[in-house]
């Protein structure tokens, strides 16, 4: 993660100052995490993220996956956050867009509202266990186990839980939406 943050800050041409400014992380919790020192939680994440018009993964995946990817649990613990932890399973680039897996953990009372994504990005929710409250903020979508729901996500959205819950959410962001 620490060679992804500092190649992306350095593309957009930002300092540390800049960045932290952007992101609302302080400059040296950036420095220590370009340093490879520090475990940063989700909430973090998200945040350099969104201030590098880049996604999750961008952060936190290393190298390209080969043609048969297995991903063990131990391989990729999951990032930690107060309302919900996630874990990125895979990524895959395609012409028109990237498309990002995650297993998420929801903590019971997870009350998490997500920061709209970039234009025309989606996200796409099956529920595994509990139940899982998810989508507009106005009017979420109940979801219990077998459970899909398909939604925008470039405005804002919620996930919330009263109980453990776990999901598989797949996002897809279209090309033009990323940084060239």
């Amino acid at each position: 993660m620490a060679g992804n943050l500092q190649r992306l800050r350095g593309e957009r041409g930002l300092t540390l100052a800049a960045l932290a400014a952007r992101s609302g992380v302080a400059k040296g919790t950036i420095s220590e995490l370009e340093r490879g020192r520090g475990n940063p939680t989700i909430e973090t994440l998200f945040a350099l993220a969104y201030a590098l018009e880049a996604t999750l993964a961008d952060l936190v995946e290393e190298e390209q996956a080969p043609a048969i990817e297995v991903v063990r649990a131990a391989e990729r613990p999951p990032i930690t956050g107060r309302p919900l932890d996630a874990r990125l399973l895979h990524r895959s680039r395609h012409p028109d867009m990237t498309v990002e897996t995650y297993e998420l953990f929801l903590h019971p009372g997870a009350d998490h509202r997500a920061k709209a994504h970039r234009p025309g990005t989606r996200e796409h929710m099956y529920v595994i266990s509990g139940e899982v409250d998810t989508g507009p903020p106005e009017a979420p979508i109940r979801l219990e186990p077998g459970d899909y729901a398909s939604f925008p996500a470039d405005t804002s959205h919620v996930y919330r839980s009263r109980t453990d819950s776990r999901a598989l959410l797949i996002m897809t962001v279209p090309k033009s939406a990323l940084p060239h």
